[in-house]
């Protein structure tokens, strides 16, 4: 053993087993170190021979050579460096003080950890993969090669970066929003183009917009499609018609207020908003738009709103409190 602990600080443990139970709180500044350290408090009494019974109980640790040696060891040490030694504090500032065991994980203040499992209906659901359209098996039939020769060349690539089928691509909903021509002044001259911003959904919970230019009208709308389709993202919703309380947002110029509202309520703001929200599944919202009615702001305004949208279970379990949903959970939603 050496001078810090003891042969002897064996003999002052409490019998394996039994716990120091107390209904007082600890109180850290109990033994807060004075600035001015007192040497008479922090100094033991010298140590006295080991009796027979007490090398007895050391026998209960040791075999008979290691407590020979342990007791050999702690006499050529000096019993003044026992007694000037400084104790070590009982308690230590710097612990945890949680009454929890940290050794478990809780469903609710601890983040869940390895593979996520989504039911369906879950915004955050991973995106549907299928392995037969990133690499073409030579087993697949004629008809399916066909047609997927027949599909537009933007299709299939949207399907292999998306891992959408070309079947489900084209059942999106998608809807050119903003439609205008811009001038771009050159030294060669004025060059114009038509800038197109659309926007894309599957009506349950993925929603998107996409900006594109060109000089022919087709391919402008093209590439907003196509860039809607890529940048769609799950949105949370409240009971798969609604968002979760209200939101406001400023972009630009625009200051936007989405608001969340009764069942039966309906789709009551302005024509962009109303696009976004058919393409994304929302069936009771009601918006209002103050200073700049600007249409590409206020599509960006309304996507960057529902998806900053802070969910109830987020906000639980950063406060450690437990939520149920009273309408959920004991109405099944009826109230």
């Amino acid at each position: 053993m050496n001078a810090v602990r003891p042969l002897r600080r064996l003999l002052q443990m409490p019998p394996r087993g039994a716990r120091q139970l107390t209904t007082t709180p600890p109180n850290p500044y109990r033994n807060r170190r004075r600035l001015k350290a007192e040497p008479e408090s922090y100094t033991t009494p010298p140590p006295t021979p080991y009796t027979s019974g007490e090398i007895s109980k050391l026998s209960k640790y040791y075999t008979n050579d290691q407590v020979a040696s342990l007791l050999e060891g702690e006499s050529a040490i000096d019993p003044a460096h026992f007694h000037n030694r400084r104790r070590q504090p009982d308690h230590d500032p710097m612990k945890l003080q949680y009454f929890d065991d940290l050794s478990t994980l809780d469903p609710i203040l601890d983040s869940p950890w390895g593979p996520q499992i989504y039911t369906p209906g879950h915004p955050l659901q991973p995106l549907p993969r299928l392995d037969h359209l990133l690499t073409l098996s030579a087993s697949s039939s004629t008809a399916t090669a066909s047609s997927a020769t027949s599909d537009p060349p933007w299709m299939r690539e949207v399907s292999l970066k998306t891992g959408f089928s070309v079947a489900e691509i084209r059942r999106l909903r998608t809807k050119i929003l903003v439609s205008h021509s811009v001038v771009n002044q050159t030294r060669m001259g004025k060059i114009r183009k038509i800038y197109c911003l659309s926007v894309a959904g599957n009506g349950n919970g993925l929603v998107g917009i996409g900006e594109g230019k060109s000089v022919e009208h087709s391919e402008a709308q093209r590439m907003a499609t196509y860039m809607a389709i890529r940048n769609m993202m799950p949105v949370p919703r409240y009971e798969d018609r609604t968002i979760f309380g209200n939101l406001d947002i400023k972009v630009g110029a625009v200051e936007l207020k989405l608001f969340s509202r009764p069942p039966g309520f309906g789709l009551r703001t302005s024509q962009y908003i109303f696009e976004i929200a058919k393409c994304l599944g929302l069936s009771d919202l009601s918006a209002k738009v103050s200073r700049s009615r600007n249409p590409m702001n206020v599509c960006k305004a309304t996507i960057q709103a529902l998806r900053s949208q802070k969910l109830p279970e987020t906000i639980a379990r950063g406060r450690g409190k437990k939520l149920v949903d009273v309408r959920k959970v004991y109405y099944n939603g009826a109230v």
